[in-house]
């Protein structure tokens, strides 16, 4: 299992990082040390750095099942998005840190599957605890907001990862028609990560002939800075606080992981797409090649000079090098 929903049809031991993004990545890991020994730590941080070592080394170097078991794990077995010290680093957050979300049930599957080869059957069982009357998986009790309000690429990524869970027990066939009418029912959104992950869940199913018209749509609205932003400023939609209040002045960059989304979601798309999407690829890379860690951070407003979030994640590091590595002269 070297392969991830983040990085669709990317093997991770076979990317060939440039020299830039092998002294990030290994930089970046040492910094984990101490976090580490003191539990102060996240799923998905955990995560990153199984697949980090996997792309430096071919395999792990630390037992990340181990530190998910002894930092990530409740009383019930359970597994955690965050560990009690790190849940305490975030604001007014207090008890909210004990959350079993999707996407960490998913990485304490991933790792253990990895370093195992099986996972316990359990991850199955909670998936299908978490199948909410309307067909979508995710656990409300992390969150209470309505579906309309939820984050399109949040639910399509929790329930790729369910399926994905599912099929790996063989527990998948007595929900399909019922997971496909749910997919159905979702219109195409401007969202690339989102379409991503909804093409990754068709895929496990094996009903792309369920893949919504217009997909080819999507990627040139998102199209950003020298590559692929993850949505269309133009198409952003904020359904709580509306758009003209939230995202009027948002600013789009472009990022490593939306090209390699592009990339994915293109392969679903007529030739011409696929074709157009080549090429803006082959210039990103050169960009790339070029300026190795040009990956920007996304501005929330364009006259406060400050980033949401971190400007550089292994994810977009690994990205970055997978798009060299395919599209560079």
């Amino acid at each position: 299992m070297t392969q991830h929903l983040f990085l669709p049809k990317i093997d991770l031991d076979s990317v060939e990082l440039k020299p830039e993004h092998e002294i990030w990545l290994k930089r970046w890991l040492e910094g984990l040390v101490s976090a580490i020994d003191e539990c102060n730590v996240a799923s998905s941080i955990c995560l990153q750095g199984l697949l980090t070592e996997i792309v430096l080394y071919g395999n792990p170097q630390r037992n990340w099942l181990e530190v998910f078991e002894d930092c990530l794990t409740d009383e019930n077995g359970y597994p955690l998005a965050y560990s009690e010290s790190y849940g305490q680093r975030l604001y007014k957050f207090s008890d909210q840190w004990r959350q079993t979300a999707i996407h960490a049930i998913h990485s304490r599957w991933y790792t253990e599957t990895f370093f195992n080869g099986q996972s316990d059957e359990k991850y199955a069982q909670m998936i299908k605890d978490y199948i909410q009357p309307n067909g979508w998986i995710y656990n409300p009790s992390v969150s209470s907001v309505r579906l309309r309000n939820r984050m399109k690429s949040e639910y399509l990524m929790s329930f790729a990862m369910g399926l994905e869970i599912l099929k790996s027990h063989n527990q998948l066939e007595p929900y399909k028609e019922r997971f496909e009418a749910t997919l159905s029912s979702q219109p195409l959104t401007p969202y690339l990560s989102a379409e991503c992950f909804r093409l990754e869940a068709l895929e496990v199913l094996n009903s792309v002939n369920l893949i919504p018209e217009g997909l080819d749509g999507v990627l040139p609205i998102c199209e950003a800075g020298e590559g692929y932003c993850d949505f269309s400023m133009s198409e952003k939609r904020d359904e709580y606080m509306g758009t003209e209040k939230r995202s009027s002045r948002d600013i789009a960059v472009h990022s490593p992981l939306s090209a390699v989304h592009a990339q994915y979601v293109a392969g679903f798309c007529h030739e011409p797409t696929q074709e157009s999407v080549k090429t803006r690829l082959i210039n990103f890379a050169r960009h790339l090649d070029r300026n190795p860690l040009d990956i920007p951070a996304f501005k929330i407003r364009d006259l406060v000079d400050i980033p949401f979030g971190t400007d550089i994640s292994p994810i977009e590091v690994i990205a970055a090098s997978s798009i060299i590595n395919k599209y560079g002269s």
